[in-house]
């Protein structure tokens, strides 16, 4: 039978696969930092253009630092408000102009993730961000497939930056999903 026979209209919205964790909903520690220049300028928003997806050059105030002078290893800790289970990251590495010179962006990192901020579990192997170029309108280029985890505690340890001048780290902006 191929009669056709007129029925209701039927409308569906698709739900995302991920949805971004917003940046209120995070707290970001880190080892050590420079005078404006601190961890919670890596997840809120500042040096982003109004699509959110573009970073700005100018690191004060946009971006986090680490101290020179700060224990080492280097790390940036973030907090959400509740246990996720977490698709990806996305990683806008250190991008102040004289990054192309001084390469502070992190390089090789440890990424660890825990539901308690006690016990610790490694993702992977050591993760490499890619090189920030240091110009304005800098997309993500960095993204972390986070594979289901579950967890209220990312940390992101730096084993090496992209300069290897100075023990002194940076990010400008971190995304999770």
């Amino acid at each position: 039978e191929y009669t056709i026979y007129k029925g209701d209209i039927w409308k569906f919205t698709v739900e995302p696969f991920a949805y971004p964790i917003a940046g209120e909903s995070i707290i970001a520690t880190a080892s050590s930092q420079t005078a404006s220049r601190g961890p919670e300028n890596a997840v809120n928003g500042s040096g982003l253009d109004a699509s959110g997806l573009l970073h700005d050059k100018d690191g004060d105030n946009n971006m986090w630092l680490s101290d020179t002078a700060g224990p080492q290893p280097t790390w940036l800790e973030f907090q959400f408000d509740k246990v996720y289970k977490l698709h990806e990251m996305w990683v806008w590495n250190y991008n102040e102009f004289m990054e192309p010179l001084l390469g502070f962006g992190f390089k090789d990192v440890t990424i660890e993730y825990s539901t308690n901020s006690i016990d610790y579990t490694m993702l992977g192997t050591t993760h490499q961000f890619a090189r920030a170029p240091g110009v304005p309108g800098y997309a993500h280029d960095t993204t972390i497939d986070l594979g289901g985890a579950v967890a209220k505690y990312i940390r992101l340890t730096a084993n090496s930056n992209w300069g290897g001048i100075l023990p002194q780290y940076g990010l400008s902006e971190v995304r999770f999903f």
